[in-house]
């Protein structure tokens, strides 16, 4: 592989990813209404889940995939529909190999403090709107 050619790869994947991502999120969104707006978001990461689950178990039992092609599809592709994917197949491989307490910890760290982490990052960006806006 040439140096160019794994970003490329993951570039291309991540294009057809993001734009597959917005519709089906958006089109999910639009068809169960405003109260359930997010199952867009939840379907994308079930879909991710399971793409990442058939595309691993092909590329790890099969030649099918060249490691390039896996980097477009698993890195690329389902990496910008959702990193979702990532996690969960990450969390099931840990509980897999009998490392229950990492992915416990895996789990809830990722639930935790991306709970805080969106808090503090709604309190940081209002404080600096506030300063803005008072200084404009």
């Amino acid at each position: 592989m040439s140096d160019l050619s794994v970003p490329v790869a993951i570039g291309l994947g991540g294009f057809v990813g993001a734009v597959a991502r917005f519709y089906v999120s958006s089109g999910v969104a639009k068809a169960c209404g405003e109260d359930l707006a997010f199952a867009g978001t939840m379907s994308v990461n079930l879909i991710g889940c399971f793409a990442i689950g058939v595309l691993s178990t092909i590329a790890t039992r099969t030649s099918v995939f060249s490691p390039l092609v896996q980097t477009c599809l698993i890195t690329g592709l389902l990496g910008s529909l959702t990193t979702f994917s990532t996690f969960a197949f990450e969390s099931l491989s840990l509980m897999q190999t009998g490392r229950f307490a990492a992915a416990v910890l895996n789990m809830s760290a990722n639930l935790l403090a991306g709970l805080v982490l969106a808090w503090l990052g709604i309190q940081v960006a209002g404080l600096f709107l506030s300063d803005v806006s008072a200084n404009g």
